[in-house]
């Protein structure tokens, strides 16, 4: 038995990989060829291997693994927070309870127990961060705006759906309606866990990493002390009642935010055993477990369940794109449906929890690879017409025709502002402080005769010591070199001089008097004015 299980992880492991590699090459996603590597050598085709315990326990480590490296490698925590806004949680949660609702209320309609129904509405409503960042990086737009924009609402659609998976797993899936107390243990256990897994990953675990770095001398001995406490956060994670993937995931973040070398160290590492042998098995083993099984349920609901995995997941990432008021509106919701790796490893934990039998199984991994194709193409095509556009501080993706011919045809009139804030050279920095709200935005600072002589911001303010603030002037402090623009000047010109000027703001200035200035002109106004709906909707489709 041990001989056929070698035999098992060997030959599963090679047609993963091959499988992986031959999807890479035609541009699709590796997991994708790992899963169809599966089914092929599983039984429901050639029959090779078989879904035994051995490699179920492979498939729950690369479960652990994977989601430890998504911690580590994949969730840039300073651009979430850079983009992180209220309207993107409220789109977020949009983008899954749509989904969710509708997949639970079809479930209960065709007669599932209703634990069993949003468990499963749970996994479809989920969209995958892995997929998601390989595209963005391929394509070098992951650190840009809309790669974080859309990074961010997938990682909170995924954080939500791995949450609720944890809890109805937890819930006895015997009673047609969760106990209240049930429920409120199960949230206060994984609150707890929460709190003591990120106290001890953020302040414990990098200096305990560190130590035994310094003082381990045997070969890989540090390095198999990392993996060993991967498995164990896992572990105390699912006797918490939150799903193990959870804790690698809190896990990865805590890492992350180790040294640079420390960092590379432990990644480099865990990525050649994680993604060397344990997670292209994982995927392979979701593979196993497909079957043709699906094709004894009614046609209608075959067809219902792939309409949501498909239809109502893009209409829900659609709406939740357009309520967090991000664009290109279309190529972020691609972004935001996309299925992958946490979807088919919750699927994979429903079924051995025996909340979901073989036959919605199969349907579901057919549905998760259908969407995975087309949310992927789909991407990859919308991201390569999009050029990137920085104003200021501020960026933005657009369609390239789109872009040349707003900045081309708008002159800075059209989107002056006659209100800004202003000074005077000869104040004192307490003095300004004291009379003035001091905000982000700069003022200019005009002379006696209201010639612009020089533009100040918080920075400066913030830079200048507090114990002379009473005998420095806005004077000593401001910026005297800095670009002005006419009225009758394009937006594209102004964009160029804002991107080289050390603010988000450029004066426009009176063209028969250089020294008046009748305007500014800010970066968020040319954002408003390139993400106006009317002049999208009047571009050539």
């Amino acid at each position: 038995m041990a001989f056929e299980a070698i035999l098992f992880i060997a030959v599963l492991l090679i047609a993963a990989k091959i499988g992986g590699e031959l999807l890479h090459r035609i541009g699709q996603p590796a997991i994708l060829g790992n899963v169809l590597a599966g089914i092929i050598v599983g039984p429901a085709f050639l029959a090779i291997v078989h879904p035994i315990e051995a490699i179920e326990l492979f498939v729950s480590i690369g479960v652990f693994f994977l989601f430890f490296l998504i911690g580590l490698e994949e969730i840039d925590i300073a651009g979430l927070f850079k983009v992180m806004r209220g309207k993107i949680f409220a789109g977020s949660a949009i983008a899954f309870l749509i989904p969710f609702v509708v997949a639970g209320v079809f479930g209960v309609a065709i007669n599932m127990d209703f634990v069993k129904a949003f468990a499963i509405a749970s996994v479809i409503a989920a969209s995958s961060l892995g997929v998601t960042a390989k595209v963005l990086s391929d394509l070098g737009k992951l650190k840009s705006t809309i790669g974080l924009e859309i990074f961010t609402v997938t990682a909170i659609v995924e954080f939500i759906a791995i949450i609720f998976v944890s809890v109805f797993i937890q819930i006895d899936t015997g009673s047609e309606l969760p106990d209240i107390t049930e429920m409120v243990w199960l949230f206060a256990k994984m609150i707890l866990f929460f709190a003591v897994a990120g106290i001890i990953s953020v302040f414990g675990l990098p200096p305990f990493f560190r130590l035994l770095k310094n003082h381990l001398r045997v070969k890989q001995a540090y390095f198999g002390i990392v993996i060993g406490v991967i498995l164990l956060v896992a572990y105390f994670a699912e006797i918490s009642g939150v799903h193990g993937a959870i804790g690698a995931l809190l896990l990865g973040i805590a890492v992350s935010r180790m040294s640079k070398d420390e960092y590379q160290e432990i990644s480099k590492n865990v990525s050649v055993v994680g993604y060397g042998i344990f997670i292209p098995i994982f995927f392979a083993g979701i593979g196993l477990h497909f079957s043709m099984a699906f094709l004894e349920l009614e046609w209608w609901i075959i067809i219902i369940f792939i309409a949501i995995m498909t239809g109502v997941k893009f209409l829900s990432s659609y709406i939740a794109v357009r309520i967090a008021n991000m664009r290109p509106a279309t190529t972020v919701a691609y972004g935001v449906m996309s299925k992958g790796a946490v979807d088919l490893a919750l699927m994979l934990s429903l079924l051995q929890a025996e909340i979901m039998g073989d036959k919605l199984f199969s349907l579901l991994v057919l549905g998760t690879l259908i969407t995975m194709i087309i949310s992927t193409v789909e991407l990859q095509r919308k991201l390569k017409k999009i050029i990137h556009v920085k104003v200021g501080t501020l960026e933005l993706g657009l369609i390239p025709i789109y872009f040349r011919r707003v900045v081309s045809d708008t002159p800075v009139i059209a989107i002056i502002n006659t209100e800004f804030s202003k000074t005077r050279p000869d104040i004192t920095i307490k003095e300004f402080v004291e009379n003035n709200k001091i905000t982000k935005s700069p003022f200019l600072v005009f002379d006696k005769e209201e010639n612009l002589v020089g533009l100040v911001s918080k920075n400066e303010i913030d830079r200048s010591h507090k114990k002379t603030r009473d005998s420095t002037t806005i004077a000593d402090v401001m910026y005297r070199k800095f670009h002005t623009a006419l009225p009758d000047e394009y937006l594209f010109s102004v964009i160029q001089k804002m991107n080289t000027h050390p603010f988000d703001m450029i004066p426009i200035i009176d063209p028969k008097n250089s020294g008046k200035v009748i305007g500014i002109v800010t970066n968020k106004g040319v954002m408003e004015l390139l993400t106006d709906t009317k002049n999208i909707n009047s571009m050539p489709r």
